[in-house]
């Protein structure tokens, strides 16, 4: 994903433009399944599994499911990074 989609992501109800529909589909589906309340609705799912194929729809609810788990436990153990930052680098766009 080029380093400009990545800086506008935090705030894509501005800049919607800027992304494709399936990638929209994606950042809604795993922001629904990674809420506190999950709230995962079938419409969404729908598009995600006539542009992507049913096998790809299951890859990438199990990659978030992968994701939110070592994000929430991390949390809970108080770790941060193991590399230079505590942060993602991403370079600005400067």
């Amino acid at each position: 994903m080029p380093s400009a989609k990545l800086h506008v992501v935090p705030c894509r109800p501005e800049h919607r433009e800027e992304f494709t529909a399936p990638e929209l589909d994606v950042l809604e589906h795993a922001e629904a399944m990674t809420g506190t309340q999950p709230s995962v609705s079938d419409e969404p799912a729908a598009r995600l599994i006539e542009e992507l194929g049913a096998p790809a729809y299951v890859e990438l609810t199990a990659m978030v499911v992968v994701e939110n788990l070592r994000s929430r436990m991390n949390s809970a153990f108080g770790l941060t990074g193991q590399g230079s930052s505590d942060r993602c680098a991403v370079p600005s766009r400067a």
